[in-house]
């Protein structure tokens, strides 16, 4: 090749390679983050098909702290009305049946009269104390009618999703004995986002635990 041929193709040769096409193929992988501390499933492209997994983060009515402090307010109202309820079906158990005229000739089932309305009594007692926390449910219903009301609530909806990442989460109950325990089993205890990080751990080292031997001290 001559001198002036080899000239001439230098500028070609050493131009820079064309800029590909700004069009994305669609074959590039798409990541997901996620913020949630509660472990939000990542939300699919709007070309994937449907979805099984959970509701995502951005269709929540309610943010998981305003969720959590709402819950422990219902189960602070659950306790304090089982108070009231309990003693009131013992009072009113107890006025009715200490009302009744007793024959100690005259048994009911074989039993004495007076042991039968004591057991009634305490009955009445037991009833009241499991009315407390569906009593105090209602009361807080009615102070938080936003909420609370209609079908698929916000509250609902987000108890709902609550659940779910309980139940994904939690250890495999199957490997429970009476020795151990799985650590509440239903995230009753959890009524913040500290509280159900301590969940997870407690979850992983029973896991850990129950699955290779490992004791929870050493986990």
């Amino acid at each position: 090749m001559s001198r002036t041929t080899s000239t001439l193709l230098r500028p070609i040769l050493s131009r820079p390679a064309a800029v590909s096409s700004s069009k994305a193929s669609p074959s590039l992988i798409v990541r997901y983050a996620s913020s949630s501390p509660l472990g939000e499933i990542p939300q699919e492209p709007h070309n994937a098909g449907p979805s099984r997994t959970t509701t995502s983060s951005s269709v929540l009515p309610l943010k998981w702290p305003e969720y959590l402090d709402l819950r422990r307010q219902r189960r602070l109202w659950s306790s304090v009305t089982t108070i009231p309820t309990t003693f009131l079906g013992l009072f009113l158990g107890g006025g009715y049946f200490a009302s009744l005229e007793t024959d100690p000739s005259q048994l009911i089932m074989g039993i004495e009269a007076m042991y039968v309305y004591g057991g009634a009594t305490l009955g009445c007692m037991a009833l009241g104390y499991l009315a407390g926390p569906t009593v105090g449910s209602s009361v807080f219903s009615l102070t938080h009618p936003t909420i609370s009301k209609g079908k698929n609530s916000p509250l609902e909806i987000m108890d709902r999703e609550f659940f779910n990442r309980i139940k994904r989460n939690r250890a495999d109950p199957r490997f429970q004995s009476a020795q151990n325990i799985i650590p509440d089993f239903y995230g009753e205890k959890i009524t913040s986002l500290s509280t159900y990080r301590r969940w997870l751990r407690d979850q992983a080292v029973y896991k850990r635990k129950a699955m290779h031997g490992v004791p929870a001290e050493d986990a």
